[in-house]
C-alpha cells in the first residue's frame, strides 16, 4: 500500500486512510479503531493469507495480550458491517485473506 495514498477503493467501498473513514455511496460506515486497523492490514496484503498472529501483530501491536480468537470476532464484524462475507476468506489452518479486487 502506498503510504502517500489517501483513499483506497475496494468494490463499492472508499477507505480514507488519513481520516480513518470508510464509506459506501457517500454514506459513512461506523468502524471501531481496531476494525479499521484490521481492514487496513487486510487491504495492504490483498490476496495474501495472513495468520491470526500476523493480524494481531499488525493491527493490535506487540503489546497485545489475549486470545488470537479475538481476530475471528473482529473479522466477522467487518464482514457484516462492510458486506464482505464472500471477500474476506477463511484460509483453513492459516488465517484470513482478502480477495483480490484491490
Amino acid at each position: 500500500m502506498n503510504p502517500y495514498k489517501q483513499n483506497i477503493f475496494y468494490k463499492d467501498l472508499t477507505i480514507n486512510l488519513t481520516a480513518c473513514r470508510v464509506s459506501r455511496a457517500g454514506q459513512d460506515l461506523c468502524l471501531t479503531p481496531r476494525e479499521f486497523a484490521l481492514l487496513a492490514v487486510l487491504l495492504s496484503h490483498c490476496g495474501i493469507a495472513l495468520s491470526r498472529s500476523q493480524l494481531l501483530e499488525a493491527a493490535w501491536g506487540y503489546a497485545f495480550i489475549g486470545e488470537s480468537r479475538t481476530v475471528d470476532v473482529h473479522i466477522n464484524r467487518l464482514r457484516r458491517k462492510l458486506g464482505l462475507e464472500n471477500d474476506i476468506q477463511t484460509v483453513y489452518k492459516v488465517g484470513y485473506r482478502l480477495n483480490r479486487a484491490c
